[in-house]
């Protein structure tokens, strides 16, 4: 955070035997000067702001209109600063920073104000830039990802199927750093979400498990999960993130040189505070040692950005997580090779979620006629190719305006909604489309969208949509929502 001695601006100050009229004289000649100080044997006693002497005030001595000074140390910092101006009880011109008790300038109020409002611009704009480059790199590899799905499924050769394979785990790899990079900067600016739910720790583990079974043996590594708890046990924790900090710290520990296996545990007791959950991932890797893991966590800062080769900025994610998430993380060297990463976390006790059964459907209720709404032609070819998987027939919108024109015929007994796109988002046409007369305005919404976290997907809940399908689409997903909005008695669903 920076010091309030880089704001400082340093104008001769007046004496206090000055008057009025010669105060008045020196904000003439000096047009930029928005705050004198008065000092008195080189000690700051007042302060005067520009405006806040008249003409008819030439005669009076300076001392009948300063106010006192507002006195700070050159290593404070500008909001400490800003939070000192507006904690006083009067209107403050400025503030006046000495050291060892000797003026050595002043900082107007407007200076402060500019300051502010040029960190909020920044702020702002950064935001708006993380937000178009997601998009602009989100779309496309999203495209890609969901075409190379496809071909995986196809009758091809077997290396084919490699160069397909290839294409998936660099694509979904890209994807994995951008997302990592703009949580990053969403933790750094206190933006991180939490969404505590109850989960049944041993699924938990489970679903880690399978989630990285095959990789681990394409990559001849032997993958070990555990789980050392109560076998019924739930805790009220966010599940996606410690998934998170597993997924990080388990991609990480696949990739170091010459691992021959990983070790990945999760243990559960009960303390006078509710739950204490550790988890652990220890590799045998020669190549990783603590005091590079800790590196790792220190990214990206100048000097950890140039050390962190390998596991990138997912591992320095988790040291943010763990820390929004109220624990702690550590990483110590194992006896022989390898390292051990440990977090530990704190979570209350809950009650099992119910986990409701999903039939084994083959395609979707009924043969259903879906409208396909996307700016993106790849993501229409791959949302029509699903559909035709599940025997439904679709036609194709490019934007919100042409989705709200075909609705208005009522031929359609689904709509699949992209939310980003030219003339008419996809929130805009849901909102046009419940409007209109009809039946037509009853047509189930699902929306396709690759900014699914739970506020965003509840907003799209809230406008008129049915559920939300997060892109790149899981064709097992767009088979369970269309069923789901294409079900006699389907109402709303949770995203």
């Amino acid at each position: 955070m920076p010091c309030i001695s880089s704001l400082i601006e340093f104008f001769a100050p007046v004496a206090a035997g000055s008057t009025c009229g010669a105060v008045l004289d020196r904000f003439l000649d000096q047009p930029g000067c928005d705050l004198l100080v008065v000092t008195e044997a080189d000690r700051p006693v007042g302060v005067v702001g520009r405006g806040a002497m008249l003409a008819n005030d030439a005669d009076r001595p300076v001392r009948e209109v300063m106010t006192r000074p507002l006195v700070v140390d050159p290593s404070m910092e500008i909001d400490q600063v800003c939070a000192l101006c507006l904690a006083h009880n009067e209107p403050v011109p400025g503030v006046v920073v000495v050291d060892q008790a000797r003026y050595v300038g002043a900082v107007p109020s407007r200076a402060l104000l500019r300051h502010k409002s040029d960190g909020h611009d920044a702020l702002g704009d950064n935001r708006r830039f993380l937000d178009l480059i997601s998009h602009e790199i989100r779309s496309p590899m999203n495209g890609v990802l969901a075409v190379a799905e496809l071909l995986e499924r196809q009758p091809l050769s077997a290396d084919s199927q490699a160069f397909v394979r290839t294409i998936l785990e660099s694509s979904q790899a890209t994807l994995r750093a951008l997302n990592d990079a703009i949580e990053l900067s969403q933790a750094q600016i206190g933006e991180m979400t939490l969404n505590a739910a109850p989960v049944l720790l041993r699924e938990l583990m489970d679903g880690v498990q399978e989630a990285w079974r095959g990789r681990a043996a394409r990559d001849g590594v032997t993958l070990l999960a555990a789980y050392d708890g109560e076998p019924d046990l739930s805790a009220n924790v966010d599940a996606g993130r410690v998934r998170q900090l597993f997924d990080k710290l388990v991609e990480a520990s696949l990739g170091g040189a010459g691992c021959g296996a990983v070790e990945v545990s999760l243990r559960a007791r009960r303390d006078s505070n509710g739950l204490k959950l550790t988890g652990c991932v220890r590799n045998t890797a020669a190549g990783f040692s603590a005091d590079r893991w800790a590196a790792f966590f220190s990214a990206p800062s100048r000097k950890g950005c140039l050390e962190a080769v390998g596991p990138g900025l997912g591992v320095a994610l988790c040291k943010q997580v763990v820390e929004r998430l109220g624990g702690v993380i550590s990483a110590q060297s194992n006896v022989g090779d390898g390292v051990s990463v440990t977090f530990e976390l704190a979570a209350d006790e809950a009650l099992a979620p119910a986990v409701p059964g999903l039939g084994a459907a083959q395609g979707a209720r009924g043969a259903a006629h879906v409208l396909v709404v996307d700016d993106n032609a790849t993501n229409r070819m791959v949302a029509e190719a699903l559909c035709e998987m599940f025997d439904c027939t679709s036609e194709c919108a490019e934007d919100g305006a042409e989705a709200v024109e075909a609705a208005r015929t009522g031929r359609f007994d689904v709509i699949l909604m992209d939310i980003r796109m030219p003339r008419m988002d996809g929130v805009e046409a849901t909102r046009a489309i419940r409007a209109l007369p009809g039946a037509a305005s009853a047509v189930p919404i699902i929306a396709l969208t690759a900014n699914a976290d739970p506020e965003d997907a509840k907003s799209y809940i809230g406008c008129g949509m049915h559920s939300v399908v997060e892109k790149p689409i899981k064709p097992e997903r767009l088979l369970q929502a269309l069923n789901a909005a294409l079900a006699p008695s389907a109402g709303r669903a949770a995203a």
